[in-house]
C-alpha cells in the first residue's frame, strides 16, 4: 500500500463558535453588538425609559427602532455601561 500524502496526526481539532450576548433590561434583550447603535435614551415616567436604536442600512440610511423600558434611566445606563 502506498503511504498516504497527509497521516492522520491523532489530534481532534475542535471548533468553537461563541454564542451571541445578550443584555437584559426589564421585559426586554437585545443583541450585545447593538450597544454601539443607541442613539437616545429618554426617561419618560420615574420609572420608564426609552431607549432608541439607530442601525446602519445600506447608502447611508439608518432603522430606527424604539424601546420602552421598565426602569429608571440610571439603571438602563449602569448596565449599558458594562457592555
Amino acid at each position: 500500500m502506498k503511504p498516504r500524502k497527509y497521516p492522520y496526526s491523532g489530534k481532534i481539532r475542535i471548533i468553537k463558535k461563541e454564542l451571541p450576548r445578550f443584555v437584559r433590561l426589564g421585559d426586554f434583550a437585545f443583541n450585545s453588538n447593538l450597544v454601539k447603535h443607541i442613539d437616545k435614551i429618554r426617561q419618560v415616567k420615574p420609572n420608564e425609559t426609552l431607549i432608541r436604536f439607530k442601525i446602519p442600512k445600506l447608502f447611508m440610511t439608518y432603522e430606527e427602532e424604539t424601546f420602552k423600558v421598565r426602569l429608571e434611566i440610571d439603571k438602563v445606563v449602569k448596565i449599558l455601561n458594562q457592555y
